[in-house]
């Protein structure tokens, strides 16, 4: 549904009335709830940029402290590019940047490796997403690039995704990432920082 609620194709209250005629006639399930969930998650965000206004695009976001991260371009482009060392986060990014689409779970994967691995400043991430996405939502969008950077309304740190195991977990026969060609990785910073080649 995505798309159509970040066009105004469709809304909210159209899709639970949907939903709730469904529950009627077959019975609610796994499916139902989680969609439920997740549109009470997008209209949560909603409501936080109203609430807060210019600090959904700020370095340090609604916290007292700034995260622990800067820019660096080499890493950054790595990311963009599919072309990172974590074959996972390749997957998703290379299926981004020719669907302009990401699951959540994807999403959240991504935005942990750009800020826990990486030490990329969220906002980079999260200006990119608004470049690719086919759903982007301002409000969902920079509220949930919030959330995992640590600046967020939960402003928990360390919110660290393991990559291995989310790997192991989502796509044990690893047929993602073959899909999408994510098992083609580069090792980080391959360049120093005057841009000349590391040695491998």
């Amino acid at each position: 549904f995505s798309p159509w609620l970040a066009n105004g194709n469709i809304s909210v209250r159209q899709i639970m009335h949907a939903v709730g005629e469904y529950e009627q006639k077959n019975g609610a399930n796994e499916s139902t709830y989680w969609i439920y969930v997740e549109l009470l998650w997008r209209e949560y965000f909603q409501l936080y940029s109203l609430r807060f206004g210019s600090k959904l695009f700020a370095f340090d976001g609604i916290a007292s402290t700034s995260p622990l991260t800067s820019f660096y371009p080499g890493r950054f482009k790595q990311w963009c590019t599919g072309t990172t060392a974590y074959p996972i986060v390749n997957a998703c990014m290379k299926q981004l940047n020719q669907t302009g689409y990401m699951s959540n779970r994807g999403r959240q994967l991504v935005a942990s490796c750009l800020v826990n691995e990486l030490s990329v400043d969220w906002r980079f991430g999260a200006a990119y997403f608004q470049q690719q996405l086919i759903d982007y939502d301002v409000a969902a969008n920079w509220g949930n690039w919030q959330y995992i950077a640590g600046v967020g309304a939960d402003a928990r740190p360390n919110r660290h995704f393991n990559l291995l195991k989310q790997s192991q977990m989502y796509d044990p026969n690893n047929e993602f990432i073959k899909t999408w060609q994510g098992d083609i990785t580069a090792p980080i910073d391959s360049l120093d920082a005057a841009d000349w080649p590391q040695s491998s």
